[in-house]
């Protein structure tokens, strides 16, 4: 029953292509009528759909790293950005521009993103809060004692409290 039923459709898919060559209703039609006969016997066996079912892999969250501390300049990496803390220039900066002065930097601020049912694992961002609505993010991470270690040492750097 299945090799008459694939043939049938064989059939339709090569009639699909004569009959586009003249006609795109009658070549269209003839691959609908294909497509038909594929997924009804598809049903009818009920083996599900013709691609499995996509389940998306568990995020790694980046962890933070200090990537060189001197005297007056710390350059600390995240999963979002780096940053380069300038003591004696009191400024934050990224690789691009110079982002806010320390007395624009609220307090350093530690967020839990949670877990959720996805499977995907509790993260925990670290960033500068410079107001209500404004905020510098270094990144995140999957754990809690490297997010409260790169906030601790960024607290040191600017002299900000740390928020969780």
């Amino acid at each position: 029953m299945v090799r008459v039923l694939y043939f049938f459709i064989g059939s339709l898919l090569i009639f699909a292509a004569i009959a586009g060559a003249y006609s795109f209703v009658m070549g269209a039609l003839g691959l609908g009528l294909a497509y038909y006969l594929l997924r009804g016997s598809r049903w009818i066996k009920n083996d599900g759909n013709l691609f499995p079912e996509i389940s998306l892999p568990t995020v790694e969250h980046n962890d933070f790293e200090v990537i060189s501390e001197e005297d007056d300049e710390l350059v600390i990496r995240g999963s979002v950005q780096a940053l380069v803390v300038n003591r004696q220039a009191r400024t934050v900066a990224n690789l691009k521009r110079v982002l806010c002065s320390f007395d624009q930097i609220k307090s350093i601020r530690i967020r839990d993103s949670g877990a959720n049912n996805d499977g995907f694992q509790r993260g925990y961002t670290v960033s500068l809060s410079l107001g209500s609505f404004s905020s510098v993010t270094l990144g995140e991470s999957g754990d809690a004692i490297n997010a409260s270690s790169a906030a601790a040492k960024l607290a040191t750097w600017t002299g900000k409290p740390v928020i969780s």
